[in-house]
C-alpha cells in the first residue's frame, strides 16, 4: 500500500509534468504506477480530507473469534519455528498427539 506523502509526491510530480506538457500515461509509467491509480488518488486528495487507510475491520459479533487473553496464548505457540510454516489445523494436530490443548474455554 502507497503512504499518503508518496501519493502526494506522485501527484505532484505528474502536475508538474503535466504543466511541461508532459503525457500523463507516461509520466504514470515513469513512475511505475498506472495511470487509473493516480486519478484515484487526484479523487481521493481532492475531496474532503487527507484520505489515510481508515479501515477498522468488520463490526460483526463472530462467535468462533478468539479472544483477547486466547490470542495471547496461541500467538506465541505458532511463532515457535517448528510450527511457523504450518497452517493452524497442522499446528492443532501437532499438538493434540503431544496432548497439549489450547484455546477456547467457552462451551
Amino acid at each position: 500500500m502507497t503512504s499518503p506523502d508518496d501519493r502526494r509526491q506522485a501527484l505532484k510530480i505528474l502536475d508538474e509534468g503535466l504543466a511541461a506538457v508532459a503525457r500523463a500515461i507516461e509520466l504514470a509509467k515513469l513512475q511505475g504506477l498506472d495511470l487509473s491509480a493516480l486519478q484515484r488518488w487526484r479523487r481521493q486528495f481532492a475531496g474532503d480530507g487527507d484520505r489515510l487507510y481508515r479501515r477498522k475491520g468488520s463490526h460483526r459479533l463472530i462467535s468462533h473469534r478468539p479472544t483477547d487473553e486466547e490470542r495471547h496464548r496461541i500467538l506465541p505457540t505458532c511463532d515457535q519455528p517448528e510450527f511457523a510454516a504450518l497452517p493452524p489445523g497442522q499446528i492443532m494436530a501437532a499438538l493434540a498427539t503431544r496432548g497439549v490443548y489450547i484455546g477456547s474455554e467457552r462451551s
